[in-house]
C-alpha cells in the first residue's frame, strides 16, 4: 500500500486508533521513506561513473596503437575505483541521514524492547560516530552531536505491543532534537547536488560523449549499428541523469518540510489531517525518484 493511502486510512480509522499508535504509524512511514531516499544520491554518482566508463571505452578504441589503447583502458579502471562513489566530503551526510531514519524505524516499532535493544545501541553509536567523523573533516557546516547518545538512552525504556507513554515522550524528544541535524543535513545535500562541480561533471560527460564517439567514428569507420545505439543510449541516460539531479534537490527540500511536519504532529500542534499532504509530497518525490532510477537501469 502506498504511503499516501496509508495516511488517508489512518484518518478514517482515527476514532479507533489511539493517538500514540497513530503517531507511531506516521513516524514509521516517514522513517522508511527517508531511509530509502538516503541511498538515492549515491546512485546519481554511480550512474555518472558508469557513463564515463562506457564513453571512455569508445575513446580508447579510437586508438589503433595497442599500447596507447591499453593505457586508456587502465586509466578507465583506475578512475572507476575512485569515482563510482559520492565524494568523501559529503558521503557521511547521506549515511547520517540513513542512520537517523533507521533509528526512527526501530524506535517507533511495536516489537518488544528486547528485540530492539541491540539495534538502539547500534544505531546510536553509529550515528554519533558518523557525526563526529564528519565534523572532523569540515571547518564549516558542523553538525550537532548528541543525537546518537540520546537514541542509546532509550534502552532504559520498556516497550509493550504499543508505545508506552515514556517511550512516546522519548520518541518526541528524539525527533525534536534531530530537527537541527536534519536541517543541516538537508542544507549540505542541497549544496552538494547544486554544486558547480557536480553540474560541470555531468556537462563534461555530455560534451565528452560527442568527442569520444567522434574520435571513434573517425578511426573506426564505418560506424556500426551497435555503436550508434550505444551513443544514443548514453545520450538518453545523461538527459535522465540531469533530471534525476534536479528531482533529488526537490526531494531534499520536501524532506526538510516533511520533518518539520512530523515534529508538529508529535508535539500535537497539528493533526494528522493537517500534515498529511506535506508528508505525501515527500513520499511522492521518493517514489518518482525510484521510477527515474528504474528508467536509468532500463536504458543500460
Amino acid at each position: 500500500m502506498k504511503p499516501c493511502y496509508c495516511l488517508i486510512l489512518l484518518l478514517f480509522l482515527g476514532s479507533c486508533i489511539s493517538v500514540s499508535k497513530e503517531q507511531r504509524a506516521i513516524v514509521q512511514q516517514f522513517a522508511v521513506n527517508t531511509a530509502n531516499f538516503s541511498t538515492l544520491p549515491e546512485k546519481l554518482w554511480m550512474e555518472l561513473a558508469e557513463i564515463r566508463e562506457l564513453r571512455g571505452i569508445y575513446y580508447a578504441n579510437s586508438f589503433t596503437d595497442p599500447f596507447t589503447h591499453l593505457n586508456e583502458l587502465n586509466d578507465i579502471v583506475r578512475e572507476r575505483f575512485s569515482n563510482d562513489k559520492v565524494p568523501a566530503r559529503v558521503r557521511p551526510v547521506f549515511k547520517i541521514l540513513e542512520n537517523y531514519a533507521n533509528g526512527l524505524v526501530s524506535l517507533s516499532s511495536d516489537a518488544p524492547a528486547k528485540a530492539n535493544s541491540k539495534l538502539y545501541g547500534t544505531f546510536g553509536a553509529q550515528l554519533e560516530t558518523l557525526t563526529g567523523d564528519y565534523n572532523q573533516v569540515t571547518e564549516v557546516g558542523k553538525l550537532p552531536s548528541g543525537l546518537g547518545t540520546l537514541l542509546g538512552e532509550t534502552l532504559s525504556l520498556g516497550t509493550n505491543t504499543y508505545l508506552s507513554n515514556r517511550q512516546y515522550k522519548a520518541l518526541k524528544r528524539y525527533v525534536n532534537q534531530a530537527d537541527t541535524l536534519v536541517s543541516c543535513l538537508c542544507s549540505e545535500m542541497e549544496k552538494y547536488l547544486s554544486s558547480e562541480l557536480l553540474v560541470q561533471l555531468i556537462a563534461n560527460e555530455d560534451s565528452g560523449l560527442g568527442e569520444s564517439f567522434g574520435f571513434y567514428f573517425a578511426k573506426r569507420m564505418p560506424p556500426t549499428i551497435e555503436s550508434e545505439r550505444d551513443y544514443i543510449g548514453l545520450k538518453k541516460r545523461i538527459v535522465v541523469l540531469k533530471e534525476f539531479r534536479q528531482q533529488t534537490i526537490e526531494a531534499v527540500k520536501k524532506l526538510r518540510i516533511a520533518h518539520l511536519a512530523l515534529e508538529e504532529s508529535l508535539n500535537e500542534t497539528k493533526t494528522v489531517k493537517e500534515i498529511a499532504a506535506t508528508l505525501c509530497g515527500f513520499y511522492t518525490e521518493v517514489e518518482r525518484l525510484y521510477k527515474m532510477l528504474n528508467e536509468i537501469n532500463n536504458k543500460r
